[in-house]
């Protein structure tokens, strides 16, 4: 384990040294390519840009992912490690509008994964939905949203093993959500609800809490902010959300929750090589049972991306939340990210992206804690208008865990032909 933990280093600390590096020589920019907030992943590459197709008033994208991988490690677990080489696919669509004013657009996606020898862990995700925006003005406008998700959680998951589920969760989800933004001279306003199920899939394990049906849920959430802009790309923000959490089954009644938080923050361009974004504030959900302990604590949203040169944009982002368990042991978990994202242009034509992320689960009764790494080195070679060929390498590591559950490390390749309209 520690020669590959050596091998990821070395490539991240390549990548990091291409990264800022000189520019490479007989790269031409244009205007758009050096316009204000203009990061690697964002500029416009007119001669690889898919076209898409022009159909009346809406165009219409669409894309085609194929390819195939190699998992060292699919179960998630330090002893008895299991490989398997897998096939893959990803498919998305969408038709928008090209009005000047209102907005109508549907979408859809797709992506599968079918193991080569471990056939009970193939998995398959998809959405598909739509929206509307109407315009009162260019300051004002409503927006309303439906989708549909069927998607999974992954069987290396700590809530899934340790529900003794040795299989991939599948859920069923479906979301409304309406929002409306205006703006009177410098101050902005918002105001979102949004309504959200979530219907879990039985797919038998072994353990004491691998009825995961019971953790059926219906969420409805209310937000409300304001920004003050002292100038183009520098404003202040306040933010406050309500969250109402309600079980379906009456066994599980007692983990209804009501969540608060209200987060202030600042919106900043600082000379258009550095922006930040960072809201902190303060969370707290309460149970309707009293034996779940309520939780609470600081709540942040955050980032920073700095571009030290034309082709290269590093991006640091923290967030933390309160997130729903499906173990019936265990109702919730306060949950930490922070990630570190390097995207360098390489060639006009090739995208070298390195990320390094932390994740750490803190859980309540009964008291565990967890957290993994995950290292990932990626390139993008954008052949043409339409194809591009994706080659990515990632390695996954629990650090450190509690309740019975050993620490591990997973390597993932994998590459995918991408067809595109």
């Amino acid at each position: 384990m520690g020669g590959r933990q050596s091998l990821a280093r070395i490539g991240l600390a390549l990548l990091v040294g291409g990264a800022i590096a000189t520019e490479a020589s007989g790269q031409a920019f244009g205007g758009r390519d050096v316009e204000r907030g203009v990061t690697v992943p964002t500029r416009p590459r007119p001669e690889f840009d898919p076209l898409g197709v022009r159909l009346g008033g809406f165009r219409l994208d669409a894309a085609l992912q194929a390819g195939v991988g190699w998992d060292s490690n699919v179960f998630g677990r330090r002893g008895n490690q299991v490989s398997d080489g897998y096939a893959t696919q990803r498919l998305d669509a969408s038709l928008n509008s090209l009005w000047s004013t209102h907005a109508l657009g549907f979408s859809a996606d797709l992506e599968a994964r079918q193991q080569f020898s471990r056939s009970e862990l193939d998995w398959t995700d998809w959405s598909i939905g739509g929206f509307g925006r109407y315009d009162f003005s260019v300051d004002t406008s409503v927006r309303a949203e439906y989708r549909h998700y069927r998607a999974h959680l992954d069987v290396y998951d700590f809530d899934v093993q340790r529900a003794g589920v040795f299989r991939p969760v599948p859920y069923d989800s479906d979301e409304i959500s309406v929002s409306g933004t205006t703006r009177l001279n410098r101050i902005g306003l918002l105001a979102i609800g949004t309504y959200r199920t979530f219907r879990f899939e039985d797919v038998g394990g072994q353990g004491p809490f691998s009825r995961v049906s019971t953790n059926d849920f219906d969420t409805v959430i209310g937000a409300l902010g304001t920004s003050y802009f002292f100038a183009p790309g520098r404003a202040a923000n306040l933010v406050v959300r309500l969250q109402d959490i309600s079980y379906r089954d009456s066994i599980a009644r007692g983990r209804d929750s009501f969540t608060w938080e209200a987060l202030a923050g600042l919106q900043y361009d600082f000379d258009g090589v550095w922006q930040a974004r960072l809201s902190i504030g303060w969370r707290e959900r309460d149970y309707r049972a009293p034996q779940f302990r309520n939780l609470s604590g600081p709540a942040v949203e955050g980032s920073l991306t700095w571009a030290p040169t034309l082709i290269t944009t590093l991006r640091l982002a923290v967030a933390s939340t309160i997130e729903e368990s499906i173990r019936q042991d265990s109702v919730g978990y306060r949950r930490y990210n922070g990630s570190l994202t390097i995207d360098h242009e390489l060639l006009r034509n090739v995208i070298l992206t390195g990320q390094a992320r932390l994740e750490r689960r803190e859980y309540e009764r009964p008291t565990q804690t967890v957290t993994d790494g995950v290292l990932t080195l990626g390139a993008n070679w954008l052949i043409n208008r339409n194809l591009a060929l994706i080659g990515s390498y990632s390695h996954y590591n629990r650090l450190s865990a509690s309740g019975g559950i050993s620490e591990w490390d997973r390597n993932l390749l994998q590459v995918r032909l991408r067809i595109a309209l």
